[in-house]
């Protein structure tokens, strides 16, 4: 699947870039006992996550490649995973890709999002409040793909005339990433009547980032598994909130968040 190392063998250079889009259109409820000593909370959301890799192998690690790539792309989404690689040897002239595999049964295997902050509140006037505060947040996400198909070049083939399909249902890439981040926010909420308002924001950066891609059908049925390192990634987090209070022991909300993890070298 990788096609970038049957020719080299070594990585020696790795550019990083993803992001994580948590966009949750939350309707929830919540009801709870006149002394707030029981409260139940309950919702639907959507969340929508992506992530971008970029491998380029040794002999360009000296290259200004400018808008031109060679190496391995991966594009993961909830929705599928697409791997192209641009090959020089493989190339030709005014062609992008020289080889790509498209996985539409790529499933989330899973999704980890955690978080913890402390900090004070400050207050504006009656109605509003200010919170700043710092923090930690683990996130970990996990694709699987399955079948799919592949157009090569290479290997005794011409340019992209090596084409074929996966088995439906067999096992071909997992691919994963992990962040435990530390950052400070400020969370802001303010109050109108039944109705509030709050709005959160925060900025930190990663202190051990990875990424796991494992190719099933490589080295004649082992597998071949690639493991990145990438430190040091900053990211952003923004959410918004409106909750309203229907009656003293029953409210619905609507909230969105997106986290975004900046391009990085590993």
């Amino acid at each position: 699947m990788n096609r970038c190392t049957s020719a080299f063998a070594i990585l020696a250079f790795g550019t990083f870039c993803t992001s994580s889009t948590i966009a949750m259109a939350a309707h929830s409820t919540t009801y709870s006992a006149p002394d707030k000593s029981v409260v139940f909370l309950g919702g639907v959301g959507y969340t929508c996550l992506k992530g971008n890799e970029l491998f380029y192998d040794e002999v360009y690690q000296q290259i200004d490649l400018g808008n031109r790539r060679a190496g391995s792309d991966h594009r993961a989404k909830g929705r599928g995973l697409e791997e192209l690689d641009h090959l020089s040897q493989r190339r030709i002239v005014g062609q992008d890709w020289s080889d790509q595999s498209i996985h539409p049964d790529t499933r989330l295997d899973r999704y980890i999002n955690l978080d913890m902050a402390a900090g004070p509140d400050f207050v504006i006037n009656d109605a509003t409040v200010i919170n700043l505060h710092g923090g930690f947040k683990y996130t970990n996400i996990k694709w699987k793909a399955y079948g799919g198909s592949y157009i090569y070049s290479g290997d005794g083939f011409g340019f992209r005339e090596d084409r074929g399909k996966f088995p439906d249902g067999e096992p071909v890439i997992d691919y994963e990433q992990r962040y435990f981040g530390l950052f400070l926010g400020a969370k802001a909420t303010t109050t109108l009547g039944n109705l509030t308002l709050s709005g959160l924001l925060r900025s930190g950066f990663t202190d051990d980032a990875s990424a796991v891609d494992h190719h099933w059908l490589r080295e004649e049925g082992r597998g071949l598994r690639f493991e990145d390192d990438f430190f040091t990634v900053p990211f952003i987090s923004a959410g918004a909130k409106i909750d309203y209070q229907m009656t003293d022991r029953a409210s619905v909300f609507l909230a969105g968040n997106v986290d975004k993890y900046f391009r990085n070298k590993g």
